[in-house]
């Protein structure tokens, strides 16, 4: 099967804004950007996004020009302590971070050496304290917004639930990891909120991240996890699967695992879907990929072909025990139902309740790649 490149963003994929990383460490463009009238901050209070509005809420976005939150005092506290201990969370009471740049034509934009104009994005997240130099009480106005929960999300525009996929999986980090692991010293928060440094002053004590030649910091973890489609090598039928986890629904869905080390794409899909099903694949090609942030993983979309030979398409789920189910679906059944979709929610099977995931997962553009190569091999696309 031969490569294939995928224009489309997937859902969370979206990339609106010119992430410019080798700025962040300029702490003149930081501390500029953060001033600037046009910058949009993404509030976060205790790890999750809020949103404005009660028929059509949208996601809360803020600037300094903003009379009902006062963002621009919140910055002025947090100016003083960027690249230091004290813009710790524990003690300034905020996780920041620094998202990129959106091209505008507007004349107010921010204009960085005559090269790199546009609006600066920032996230922020609140997690005050009684001893933190931004209190609870200045955020009184934030928190008479709701806060985003994922079925929101999901019916969101793909733009804004990229935005707020790019600040959560930055900001969950930021608050998860504070202390070094190479020798337990307090961690701090540098480049703009895009990388932490240990505070081990102390040169007599060794530590394997400080002292490193080439890595003195640490950076945000992504979790790689492959999710693959399983088809016959005609693409006539797929194999989909039941989990466990979702006992109480009809779903059916691709196989997807965590890549473990050492471990190529096509070597973990292969294990995967031999793990979870019994099924023998080694022709494994790459699609498409999704940025997931729940909480922080990329997930790595493939589909499997197999020869239907009597031996290595039979469905076996004794290995991993993680699936209720696994089925051959002819795949003409699954164009019908797809072809039934609106774009919203799940697609539905037409001869039973079976359900497949719909188009903000991966798994949906994976299913949709397998029947457009059936159709294909007819010559009816």
């Amino acid at each position: 099967m031969e490569a294939v490149v995928r224009t489309g963003a997937t859902f969370f994929g979206y990339e609106s804004l010119n992430r410019v990383s080798f700025l962040r460490n300029d702490v003149e463009f930081v501390r500029k950007s953060l001033q600037h009238k046009s910058t949009v901050f993404v509030p976060f209070v205790q790890g999750e996004a809020l949103v404005r509005g009660q028929e059509e809420p949208e996601l809360c976005l803020l600037t300094l020009q903003d009379g009902w939150f006062p963002m621009a005092r919140v910055v002025d506290k947090l100016l003083p302590v960027l690249n230091s201990q004290a813009a710790r969370v524990v003690e300034s009471g905020a996780n920041l971070t620094f998202l990129g740049l959106k091209s505008s034509d507007g004349d107010d934009v921010f204009q960085y050496r005559s090269s790199y104009s546009g609006v600066p994005y920032y996230a922020v997240d609140f997690r005050t304290s009684g001893g933190t130099l931004i209190q609870a009480a200045e955020l009184e106005p934030l928190l008479q917004c709701a806060r985003v929960d994922r079925k929101l999300i999901f019916e969101m525009s793909n733009e804004t639930a990229s935005l707020y996929s790019h600040a959560k999986m930055y900001l969950d980090w930021l608050a998860k990891y504070h202390f070094c692991p190479g020798c337990g010293s307090v961690m701090f928060p540098v480049d703009a909120g895009t990388k932490m440094q240990c505070g081990n002053a102390d040169r007599s004590v060794a530590c394997n991240v400080r002292d490193a030649a080439v890595n003195n910091v640490c950076f945000p973890r992504t979790d790689p996890v492959v999710i693959v489609a399983i088809a016959t090598k005609d693409f006539s039928r797929i194999c989909l699967a039941h989990s466990k986890r979702w006992v109480h629904d009809t779903l059916y869905s691709t196989v997807a695992g965590f890549m473990e080390p050492a471990e190529t794409v096509e070597q973990a899909c292969s294990r995967e879907i031999w793990e979870e099903t019994g099924i023998r694949c080694r022709d494994i090609t790459l699609v498409s990929t999704q940025p997931w942030p729940y909480p922080a993983n990329l997930m790595i979309g493939c589909v499997g072909l197999v020869e239907p030979n009597g031996v290595d398409e039979k469905i076996n789920l004794s290995h991993d025990n993680e699936l209720m189910d696994a089925q051959w679906f002819d795949v003409e059944e699954v164009i019908e139902a797809m072809d039934r979709y609106d774009g919203s929610g799940v697609v539905k099977f037409k001869k039973s309740d079976i359900t497949f995931p719909g188009s903000t997962a991966i798994a949906f553009h994976l299913i949709k790649f397998v029947c457009d190569r059936y159709k294909r091999s007819l010559g009816s696309l």
